[in-house]
């Protein structure tokens, strides 16, 4: 299986960085949650606290557990990997958006935060090397994401982790999935406008 590629953003802190290669290293394609989980707070858990020890306290507060006294990946041990993915994005745009000028350390600042996320996003990408898809025959490997617009997990993934929301009681209103041989018309249908 493919192990998605960890993206390390230009400029971001070297030893943050040279953790995230460290981590990229010994990350296996059998790699559950729980061995990611621990690869971070081993690897990318100290470089981070090393980081944020030289930021001036105003930047604290836009790390995920570093203003508590927790660790990035005590963080990440509590709410999980999406959920840290989610809410790291949400605090770098609430960074980016209060500062009009940016210096020299707000640039590395929002580097390292970018190739954090990049990390997280990562580990949540990367699935199992044997995986059935409920009941049909999608191909598991495939990138799965977000809507662009809303933050809301795609149709495609959402199916292929067994959610049957929304619904599709009628069928010219949705945009259904309809596996081949099932009935005469085996194409996708899509919503009449």
């Amino acid at each position: 299986m493919h192990i998605p590629s960890i993206a390390i953003w230009e400029g971001c802190d070297p030893t943050v960085s040279a953790a995230i290669m460290r981590f990229q290293d010994r990350w296996r394609p059998s790699s559950g949650d729980k061995h990611s989980v621990r690869l971070i707070e081993e690897l990318v858990d100290p470089a981070v606290s090393a980081y944020t020890a030289v930021l001036p306290q105003r930047y604290l507060n836009y790390v995920p557990g570093i203003a508590t006294g927790a660790g990035f990946g005590k963080i990440v041990q509590l709410v999980g990997l999406d959920a840290t993915a989610r809410q790291q994005r949400r605090l770098l745009m609430a960074f980016t958006s209060t500062e009009d000028r940016r210096s020299a350390m707000d640039e590395r600042f929002v580097a390292t935060l970018e190739s954090l996320i990049g990390l997280v996003g990562a580990c949540v990408r990367k699935r199992p090397t044997k995986a059935k898809v409920r009941d049909t025959r999608l191909n598991r490997r495939r990138v799965e994401g977000f809507c662009r617009c809303c933050g809301a997990l795609a149709e495609l993934p959402a199916f292929s982790e067994g959610s049957d929301s929304p619904k599709a009681d009628d069928p010219e209103d949705k945009l259904r999935l309809i596996p081949r041989g099932a009935g005469s018309d085996s194409r996708l249908r899509f919503p009449r406008g």
